[in-house]
């Protein structure tokens, strides 16, 4: 199994830095020799606080907005939309800081230097050699014990010095073995696009942070400066290193204490010794890790990951690297009780964050989880099911003031304090972002993924199905019948637009999109009722309009249409491909139950072409693995494994050309995670998809992949798939279940219905 990302060089830049994490604390390593760099953060730092983000007037602007919309006048709409329903900026996720350790024994020339992520262990390994001296570290981030350890030895006695920065308004300080950081996130900082349209603002009520970094050595420590300590003539440093920060929770202000907690903890982390913290860490991390043990068939390769990315021809074993990645990423990223999953994971050094690193949902949150469920990371599914929670009691209030309708609704952002608002703050052009609506929607997905994976019926009575209905409640009170169906209206297909008399439009009647993900949510609804034995008024009206909300129209090239007609498209290269969702990530539409808007499927697809940003692309494989076309999925993730340099040139299209960085992160570009995650599913669509109540295996094998196998998916109904194949024809499969079940399997597409006794494993 190709499980480990190797370097002969040290980190310059943060692309090419190695990422730890537990959910919580997150690192980026770069094992420099002379001066090694730890970027730190903490899943609950973010600018900002709990407060009211509305903009007065705003139904009264929406209600103008339709109107105009109605007359044909769509662009007097957008401004509309822009002067006086946008509203501020949300959040931005922050940095915790930077811990230095500074080698003060050598400067001489550096050989055999080595470094690795063994991504089973979850441990950076480092080592290398100058003037005669071995020396070794070793680095992880634990979750069993909430903490990050560093080991550092060396074949001859060496000294060192510690220091570091913190987020904010900080100080650091040195007490004898012990770094003191100490920091505090603005309540108010303007995106990166748009830093000039307010300061940045320091009220005493942000999230704090306190983090102690502690050394245990053979050799001397003492503090050289108020802020730095030094380690004299030492074969062995160990640091421990916690945080705690003041946040409580979404709808309250940052107040709990940090310094006292944060020593505590470190005192009873300090009694443990190295070797037993690392042995629980590694017992956690693998025993997720190795869920999935996989084998496409490709050779182990000798080279550099970096190298390998360079290359032209991309072999199997870097796809599989690939897709090992992105599991890796979801264990370090996203545990029970942590924080959503944001733009960056847990990762990013950036005062002014890419897209302020937050929760971007008309997509790439959403993005960030297609592949847990299906790689048996159920618990890590935690953290997307308490955001849409935290979003759907915002939502309430948002709902009522800006539509004067039941139920609850979010728009394309959102933060740690769960802002369910539309940004744009009046900037000309948002309206392709900001007015979008259908978010709230959207997460409800996620919501019945999870239950249909799991089968906890507990779980869809006390949580999925309240939230769900609410949801619906607002789609119920925003809809309009129109020839015959009921549109949310007005509507915009995210970011995308098409040119009318000399101008960008965003809003249309309707879209498809919009359409999908009601008709998506209501299906998902009525289904669970049923589940749970549930009929009343609110169940009667979704199971009338079900059936009369989708809307597939056929455009001139066979396309799927967009919008409420065929327009002129402003890029028909566009990165989102929004009017497929029925497609996936929901399973409204399959090659089987409707091949004729399938068809309509490819040819948009086609149209599109096979360039994007990092996550688009991602979502493209998703596709094409769901048209069991493997051969195109896989060309998909050979593009998205294009090496990118970390500053690329000036003819490098942000839009359109994405790739992989020698770390492999996903390059949108910049860095942003959800294309690891996007192609990571679309990967594991190729082996196993679960569609019109069947599995299907090997719907999408790549005529590429000969011979391997792929054990540990997860299919709905918590069923347990291991597969083997040979000269590209199945040749063994297992399922396994802790639910007495009949599924039905599908191979070669030919059905079978199988028996499935509880924990007795089904072979053929």
């Amino acid at each position: 199994m190709e499980k480990v990302l190797k370097y002969s060089y040290s980190a310059s830049c943060f692309e090419e830095a190695l990422p730890l994490g537990n959910g919580q604390l997150g690192a980026m390593v770069y094992s420099g020799t002379d001066i090694d760099r730890i970027s730190l953060n903490h899943d609950t730092l973010w600018s900002g606080k709990p407060g009211d983000t509305f903009v007065e007037g705003a139904y009264e602007s929406n209600e103008r907005a339709k109107a105009l919309v109605n007359e044909g006048r769509r662009h007097d709409a957008q401004r509309e939309i822009e002067e006086n329903f946008t509203g501020t900026w949300l959040n931005s996720y922050m940095l915790l800081g930077t811990l230095y350790i500074k080698n003060l024994s050598d400067n001489g020339e550096v050989t055999n230097y080595k470094r690795t992520l063994d991504m089973e262990k979850g441990i950076v390994n480092l080592s290398y050699e100058q003037n005669g001296v071995s020396y070794k570290r070793e680095y992880f981030v634990s979750c069993p014990d909430n903490c990050m350890m560093i080991k550092i030895t060396s074949s001859q006695p060496a000294s060192y010095e510690l220091y570091g920065d913190c987020v904010g308004k900080s100080h650091v300080t040195s007490w004898h073995e012990n770094l003191y950081f100490s920091g505090e996130c603005p309540t108010a900082l303007a995106p990166s696009y748009r830093k000039d349209e307010k300061p940045i603002i320091y009220d005493g009520n942000g999230v704090k942070a306190d983090a102690i970094a502690r050394v245990k050595t053979d050799g001397e420590v003492m503090p050289v400066t108020d802020s730095k300590i030094t380690v004299k003539n030492a074969k062995e440093i160990v640091i421990y290193f916690v945080t705690e920060t003041s946040f409580v929770s979404f709808d309250k202000l940052p107040n709990k204490p940090t310094f006292y907690p944060c020593v505590e903890r470190m005192d009873s982390l300090f009694e443990k010794s190295y070797d037993d913290i690392k042995k629980k860490h590694i017992e956690d991390f693998s025993g997720l890790f190795n869920r999935v043990i996989t084998d496409f068939g490709g050779n182990e390769s000798d080279l550099d990951t970096d190298e390998r990315l360079k290359q032209e021809n991309k072999d199997l074993g870097l796809c599989e690297l690939l897709y090992n990645f992105g599991r890796y990423l979801v264990i370090s990223a996203s545990r029970e009780g942590t924080q959503a999953t944001n733009l960056q994971g847990i990762w990013n050094e950036s005062y002014y964050a890419p897209w302020s690193s937050n929760y971007t949902l008309n997509i790439n949150a959403e993005m960030n989880y297609w592949p847990v469920l299906m790689n048996d990371l159920v618990c890590c599914n935690d953290p997307i099911i308490n955001l849409t929670k935290n979003i759907s009691v915002n939502g309430r209030e948002t709902a009522k003031r800006l539509y004067h309708a039941d139920g609850f609704v979010s728009h394309h952002n959102s933060d740690l304090w769960a802002h369910t608002t539309p940004v744009g703050s009046k900037v000309e052009n948002s309206t392709q972002y900001a007015y979008w609506n259908m978010s709230s929607g959207w997460l409800c997905r996620h919501l019945y993924e999870h239950y249909e994976y799991t089968l906890d019926k507990d779980y869809l009575r006390n949580t999925a199905y309240p939230i769900m209905k609410e949801a619906a409640k607002f789609y119920l009170s925003v809809m309009e019948e129109f020839n015959g169906k009921y549109i949310v209206t007005p509507s915009t297909s995210p970011e995308n637009s098409y040119n009318e008399a000399d101008h960008w439009i965003y809003l249309s009647k309707y879209t498809v999109m919009s359409q999908s993900i009601v008709e998506d949510l209501f299906k998902n609804v009525s289904k669970s009722a049923e589940i749970l034995g549930i009929s009343d008024d609110f169940t009667k009206e979704i199971n009338a309009k079900k059936d009369k909300i989708g809307i597939y129209e056929r455009g001139s090239e066979g396309q799927l249409l967009e919008y409420d007609g065929e327009y002129e498209e402003t890029d028909i290269f566009h990165r989102h491909v929004s009017h497929l969702y029925a497609f996936y990530p929901a399973d409204l539409v399959t090659t089987e139950n409707n091949p004729e808007v399938a068809h309509m499927v490819r040819r948009s697809l086609e149209r599109r072409g096979d360039e994007g940003t990092g996550w688009s692309m991602g979502w493209k494989v998703n596709l094409w693995a769901k048209l069991k076309d493997g051969d195109r999925a896989l060309k998909l993730v050979k593009n998205q494994l294009r090496f990118m340099p970390a500053k690329p040139d000036d003819k490098v299209d942000m839009w359109h050309a994405g790739g992989t960085y020698a770390n492999m992160f996903d390059a949108h570009p910049p860095f942003q995670i959800d294309g690891n995650y996007g192609v990571c599913a679309g990967i594991a669509q190729m082996f196993l998809q679960c569609e019109d109540g069947k599995i299907r295996i090997l719907p999408a094998l790549p005529s590429e992949m000969k011979k391997g196998s792929i054990n540990g998916l997860l299919a709905k109904g918590n069923i347990k798939v291991d597969i083997s194949w040979e000269n590209n024809k199945l040749k063994s499969l297992k399922l396994v279940t802790p639910i007495t079940q009949t599924a039905i399997i599908n191979i070669d597409g030919a059905d079978k219905i199988v028996s499935l006794e509880a924990g007795k494993p089904f072979v053929m």
